[in-house]
Formats: structure tokens, C-alpha cells, sequence
């Protein structure tokens, strides 16, 4: 009897064997291709990606160059707006200078002129002289000829305005005037005349001569 079961079973037993043999082979088989179904899918994806890695490098390496080029032309905008900046404040001085330069028209011709000189201690003054050459203001002394040319410039802005004018008498009597500025300080001083009819006419001419553009040098 006991025969007869080993018979039956040895069969049996290898039937099982054999079927969890082709299981394994099966299940093998099954991961060996998905893994080169996997492989053969992401590799095309993996190698798009490092394509485009590579193009956006290139994107990032071009956009770095172009940055440095607007860099460079911003350096070179720069430098020439500070070129520019100091032609602008040459052209200003030339205006400036070309501005007090003496314009023969009509009116200038008829006016007199400056006269700046030196005194013996090297002080500088101005006088100022109708068309005749008569000496019609005299100005106080001053340190420097700048300070003298700026002297100038405050007669040409208050001769004409009367309330600058202060008359007065000498201690002989005899008639004379200032010329003040606005604050008040003297910026120049008459001759002595017989009367103040002569005074006046003295500040009529100051009036008149002031505003000329003319200036010499002694």
C-alpha cells in the first residue's frame, strides 16, 4: 500500500516542481523585459533632457556675454556723458566770456567805458568814463581784479535805478554822490561838483555810461 502512494505521488510532486519552475523563468523573463522596456523608454527622455540642459546652458552663457556687452556700452555711455558734461561747462565759460565782450551796436557806441587800473600798493579800482573821457565814477579799492570785474558787474546792475544814488556835500560844500548797492555798500564815488545842478547831471550820465560792456586795462 505504501508502494502504491510513493507511486502515485512522485508524479505529483514533480508536476509542482516543474510548474514552479516556469513560474520563476516566467517571472524572470517579465522583469528582464520591463526593466528593458523601462530602459529603452527613459533613455530617449534622460537624453532630451540633457539636450536641453545643454541649450539652456548656451542660453545662459549667450545671455551672460550680452549682459557684458551692455555693461561695456553703459561704461562707455557713461564716459561720454562726463565728456559731454565738461564741454558743456566750457561752452558755458565761452558764452560767459563771449557775453562780456563789448557788442558794437547803436546803443554801445554811444556809451563810455571801464578803466581798470592799479593803484601803487597793487590794489585794483575803475573808473568809470563817459564818451568824452570824463571820469564820472571812481570805484573803491579792491584785493584782486576779479573782485574789481565784479565791482563793475554791480554798476551795471544799479546805475540805473535812482534810489541807488545818495547825494551828499563835501565838507566844503561842495555837491557829490555814491553809488550803493542793494546791501547798501558803496560801489563808487563821484567827483566834486560847483552845484547840484552839475551833480545831477553827473548821475544822469552815470545812468547812461553804467550799463556799458567795455572794459580796458592800464
Amino acid at each position: 500500500m505504501t508502494q502504491l502512494f510513493v507511486q502515485l505521488t512522485t508524479p505529483v510532486t514533480g508536476s509542482v516542481m516543474t510548474i514552479a519552475a516556469l513560474e520563476i523563468v516566467a517571472a524572470t523573463i517579465g522583469f528582464i523585459t520591463a526593466w528593458v522596456y523601462a530602459r529603452s523608454i527613459s533613455t530617449p527622455i534622460i537624453k532630451g533632457l540633457e539636450a536641453d540642459k545643454l541649450a539652456f546652458n548656451k542660453q545662459v552663457v549667450a545671455l551672460k556675454n550680452e549682459l557684458n556687452s551692455l555693461n561695456e556700452k553703459i561704461n562707455t555711455l557713461t564716459e561720454r556723458i562726463g565728456n559731454l558734461k565738461v564741454e558743456i561747462a566750457e561752452k558755458d565759460k565761452e558764452i560767459k566770456d563771449l557775453s562780456s565782450l563789448t557788442v558794437l551796436t547803436a546803443d554801445s557806441i554811444n556809451v563810455g567805458k571801464y578803466v581798470i587800473s592799479k593803484a601803487k600798493n597793487d590794489d585794483n579800482y575803475f573808473n568809470l568814463k563817459a564818451t568824452n573821457g570824463q571820469t564820472i565814477l571812481t570805484s573803491q579799492m579792491y584785493s584782486s581784479e576779479s573782485a574789481c570785474f565784479n565791482g563793475i558787474e554791480s554798476v551795471r546792475n544799479n546805475c540805473s535805478d535812482d534810489i541807488r544814488y545818495e547825494r551828499k556835500q563835501s565838507i566844503n560844500n561842495k555837491p557829490y554822490f555814491v553809488l550803493k548797492a542793494a546791501n547798501g555798500q558803496v560801489i563808487g564815488n563821484s567827483e566834486m561838483y560847483e552845484s547840484g545842478a552839475g551833480m545831477e547831471n553827473g548821475i544822469a550820465s552815470v545812468k547812461k555810461n553804467g550799463i556799458s560792456t567795455t572794459v580796458f586795462e592800464e
